[in-house]
C-alpha cells in the first residue's frame, strides 16, 4: 500500500497489487480463517487503501464488521482483539504454506488494526528490473494454456481413467470462458510448436478415504509456478468429484479474475503495450472491474472501442464494452461515456457473434435489467442458464439477475446452490440476498447479508447497511454508513432514487429502501 495510504515505503505494492493479493488469500484453502475473520481482513485492507487507516479502532471494526451496537465497549466485549489474533495466525499459516512465493505479503502487526503490505520474496521491491515482456504466440494476444494428462499414483486403470476424464473435462471448461486458447500437450509435442504461454498439469491419486487431485500452473516462458492447489473428496463423492473439480480449476485459471489474467495484468502494468492487442484491451477492462479505479475506466473503454473498430468479430470485446457502459449508466461514473442503449446493442452483437456464449447472455440480461426491460432480461438469463446449468462462475450472476428481475425464489435458490460450491462468491450474491430479505421485511437477515457484501466502491455497500440499520432503529450506526455513502457519492440525496432504481425495479421494494435510508437520516428527493 502506498505511503500515503498505509504508512509503508513509497515503493511498496500499489492498490491493484494489494487487491490482487487480498483476493488470492481469500480464495486459498490454506487461509483457514472463519467468515468473520475474512470480513475483518477485507474491511481493514479496503479502508486502508482508501486512506482511512486512522479510523480503524476497535469500536469502528466492532460495529462495521461484527454488527455490534454503537455503544460497544471493548473492555467488556473483546471480540476485536480475539478476532485480530485469529486473523494473524491464519495469515501466518497461509504464508507458511501456499502463500510463500506470493508477490505481496499482507500482515496485521501486533498492537495495530492497520494492515501493512510489502513485496514478498518474488515481488518487486522498487523499480522493476528491465525484462522482456512476454510475446504471446497468438497474434491477437490471446494466451495459450497447455493441458497435460495428469499423472497417476500407480493405482491402476481406475486412476488412469479418472486422469483422462479430468483432462477432457478441463479442456471443455477452460474453453467456456473464452479467455484462453486451450492446447493439449500431446498436440503441441506432435507439431513441434515448443511451449505454450502457461502449462497446467497435476496428479490424480486415490488417497485413503477418497480421491485427490493436485494441480499446478507454470509460466511457460520461465517455468515458474504461479498457482497450485489440492482438491479432495470422500469416497462416496467420487462419481461427480472429477467433473466438479475440473469446473473449479477452470474458474481459478481462466476466468477474468483467474491466475492467467492476473499474471498478465501484472506484466502489462510493468510494460504497457503501446499498440494494444485485442486481448490487451480485454485485460484493461478486467483491471477496471477488479480495482474499480476510475482512472482505469476511460483507457479500458478506448482500448475496447478501438478493438471493435479494427476487429468487429471479437465477441468478447463487445461483451466487456457492454459491461463498462452498463456500469457507467448504473453508477453514473463518467459523463459522456457510453450509456445503457449502447450497452444493450453491444451485448446483442456479442450474442449474434457467439450464441453459445454464457458470458454474452449474462451481459445482455444485465443491461436489460438496468434498462427496465424485465421480460426480455428474464428470457436472456434463462438462456444463459440453459447453456451451462453447472457453471461455476456464471451461476452466481444468473441467480442475481433472476432475483432482481422478479424470479425471487428461483434466483435465490441458484445463489445458495452456487455459494455451497464456491466459498469465494462474488458481491452480487450478497446483494441479491439483501434485496430478497428486505422485500420480505426480514431486516436483521438483510443486514447480515449486507455485512457480507465486501465491495466498498461506488455506493451499494454503505447504502445496503444504512438502509437496514435505519429499519432496525440503530440510528447511530446508520449515520456512519450514511456518511460513507455521501463521501462516495455526494450527489446521492438528489440522485439516489434514480440510482437505486437502476437495479431495484419493483416500486414497493424501492420505497422500502428509501424509507430505510430516511430512518437513517438520509432523505432523498
Amino acid at each position: 500500500m502506498p505511503q500515503a495510504e498505509a504508512g509503508v515505503a513509497q515503493e511498496g505494492p500499489d492498490r491493484v497489487a494489494v487487491l490482487g493479493q487480498l483476493e488470492r488469500i481469500l480464495s486459498s484453502a490454506d487461509f483457514d480463517a472463519s467468515p468473520r475473520s475474512r470480513a475483518f481482513l477485507s474491511f481493514v485492507v479496503e479502508e486502508t487503501l482508501h486512506g482511512r487507516q486512522e479510523e480503524l479502532t476497535q469500536s469502528v471494526i466492532a460495529t462495521r464488521v461484527f454488527g455490534r451496537r454503537a455503544d460497544f465497549d471493548p473492555t467488556v466485549d473483546p471480540i476485536v482483539r480475539i478476532q485480530a489474533g485469529r486473523l494473524r495466525r491464519s495469515l501466518e499459516r497461509y504464508y507458511l504454506l501456499s502463500g510463500a512465493p506470493d508477490p505481496v505479503r499482507i500482515e496485521l502487526p501486533r498492537g495495530s488494526y492497520v494492515p501493512v503490505a510489502r513485496w514478498g520474496p518474488k515481488g518487486e521491491p522498487g523499480p522493476p528490473e528491465p525484462r522482456a515482456r512476454r510475446a504471446p504466440q497468438d497474434p491477437d494476444g490471446w494466451p495459450s494454456v497447455v493441458v497435460s494428462l495428469f499423472e497417476t499414483d500407480g493405482a491402476g486403470n481406475e486412476a488412469r481413467a479418472a486422469a483422462v476424464r479430468l483432462k477432457d473435462e478441463l479442456c471443455l471448461e477452460l474453453g467456456r470462458y473464452g479467455d484462453v486458447r486451450v492446447v493439449l500437450r500431446r498436440d503441441l509435442d506432435a507439431l513441434g510448436l515448443g511451449h505454450g504461454d502457461f502449462v497446467l498439469s497435476g496428479q490424480v491419486s486415490g488417497a485413503e478415504g477418497g480421491p485427490r487431485v493436485r494441480v499446478r500452473v507454470l509460466d511457460g516462458h520461465n517455468a515458474s509456478q504461479i498457482w497450485a492447489e489440492e482438491y479432495t473428496a470422500p469416497a462416496s463423492a467420487a462419481g461427480s468429484f472429477y467433473d466438479e473439480t475440473a469446473r473449479r480449476i477452470a474458474a481459478r485459471v481462466a476466468s477474468e479474475q483467474g491466475v492467467v489474467a492476473r499474471q498478465l495484468w501484472a506484466e502489462e502494468r510493468l510494460h504497457p503495450l503501446l499498440e494494444l492487442s485485442p486481448y490487451g484491451a480485454i485485460l484493461r477492462s478486467y483491471r477496471f472491474f477488479f480495482s474499480r479505479d476510475l482512472v482505469e475506466f476511460a483507457p479500458a473503454c478506448e482500448a475496447l472501442e478501438r478493438t471493435i473498430r479494427e476487429r468487429p468479430e471479437c465477441g468478447l470485446a463487445h461483451v466487456q464494452l457492454s459491461r463498462l457502459y452498463s456500469a457507467n449508466h448504473s453508477f453514473e461514473l463518467v459523463a459522456g461515456a457510453g450509456g445503457i442503449d449502447e450497452a444493450i446493442e453491444l451485448a446483442q452483437t456479442a450474442v449474434r457473434l457467439d450464441p453459445e456464449s454464457q458470458r454474452a447472455r449474462v451481459a445482455l440480461a444485465g443491461a436489460l435489467l438496468v434498462k427496465g426491460e424485465l421480460a426480455a432480461g428474464r428470457a436472456e438469463a434463462e438462456k444463459a442458464y440453459e447453456l451451462n446449468p453447472d457453471s461455476f462462475v456464471y451461476l452466481e450472476w444468473i441467480g442475481w439477475l433472476l432475483a432482481l428481475l422478479g424470479e425471487w425464489e428461483r434466483g435465490v435458490a441458484l445463489i445458495h446452490r452456487s455459494m455451497e460450491r464456491n466459498p469465494n462468491h462474488i458481491p452480487v450474491t450478497s446483494h441479491a440476498l439483501w434485496a430478497n430479505h428486505l422485500r420480505l421485511g426480514a431486516f436483521e437477515e438483510a443486514y447480515q447479508a449486507a455485512l457480507l457484501y465486501r465491495d466498498p466502491t461506488f455506493f451499494w455497500r454503505s447504502l445496503m447497511r444504512a438502509c437496514c440499520l435505519g429499519h432496525l432503529g440503530r440510528v447511530a450506526e446508520a449515520e456512519l454508513e450514511v456518511a460513507e455513502l455521501l463521501q462516495r457519492k455526494p450527489e446521492f440525496p438528489s440522485r439516489g432514487r434514480i440510482l437505486i432504481g437502476r437495479h431495484i425495479k419493483f416500486p414497493e421494494l424501492l420505497e422500502r429502501v428509501v424509507d430505510g435510508l430516511g430512518k437513517a437520516g438520509l432523505a432523498l428527493a
